[in-house]
């Protein structure tokens, strides 16, 4: 309000009032001491739901401070920000989901069995080469020795990674399928050892009957002690 609509009178209008409220409260924050205290504990950002539910997922809460410990040194402000312990999701699907589905199974098992298969076979070939007496004289060059040692691991990997590929896509589609026919009513470990055996018995099935149920009743054993696996790294 200017010096004229005083001297008649005016009375002030609400958007100036508002104004005039604002630029009083401006000028008392910059009038603030340094070192003093504005609000303390305050929280930044509140991502749980103002109903009670929680974070995504049932995550417990924390205060996370990216000022604590140099709180004075930016004016004495201690704010926090809300943050879960567990992982967030975008979807309460995502959240709900309690294993991977089943093209995201296959790829990790397929991949995992490769890797692995080959590294193990790679590994025997060359504990088989280094295990063999000592070759003749004119066989004895560094070079026969080096090429020797290459192709004897490289068929080892190649047989071992195959094998291994075909056993974890036959795994992650039986077991994605069993846990989709059981629907919950059976547990986890009894559909994980059943796609155990399904995989070995499929596998040596070119060898007979008795074969493949000797090979079943060992895949279930195997994949029994992978769901044990599972309560310690989830990830498997």
């Amino acid at each position: 309000m200017g010096f004229l609509d005083r001297l008649v009178g005016r009375q002030p209008q609400p958007a100036e009032e508002d104004a005039s409220a604002a630029a009083q409260q401006q000028q008392q924050q910059q009038q603030q001491p340094h070192g003093g205290t504005s609000t303390s504990g305050e929280v930044l950002r509140d991502i749980a739901p103002a109903a009670g539910g929680g974070f995504p997922g049932g995550a417990a809460a924390r205060l996370y401070d990216p000022y604590e410990g140099i709180s004075t040194a930016v004016g004495g402000r201690k704010a926090a920000f809300q943050l879960p312990d567990g992982p967030e999701f975008v979807f309460q699907e995502e959240a709900a989901a309690r294993r991977r589905g089943w093209g995201e199974n296959l790829q990790f098992y397929t991949g995992l069995g490769y890797l692995g298969g080959g590294a193990t076979g790679f590994a025997l070939g060359g504990y088989k080469f280094l295990a063999q007496g000592p070759t003749e004289p004119a066989l004895s060059s560094a070079k026969l020795r080096a090429n020797r040692l290459i192709n004897m691991s490289g068929s080892l990997g190649r047989r071992f990674a195959c094998a291994s590929a075909i056993l974890g896509l036959y795994f992650a589609s039986f077991e994605s399928y069993v846990y989709h026919a059981a629907d919950g009513r059976v547990p986890d470990g009894a559909c994980t050892a059943a796609a155990g055996f399904l995989t070995a018995a499929l596998f040596r099935s070119p060898r007979g009957p008795k074969s493949a149920s000797v090979a079943g009743l060992v895949g279930a054993a195997a994949t029994a002690g992978l769901h044990a696996a599972r309560q310690k790294w989830p990830s498997l």
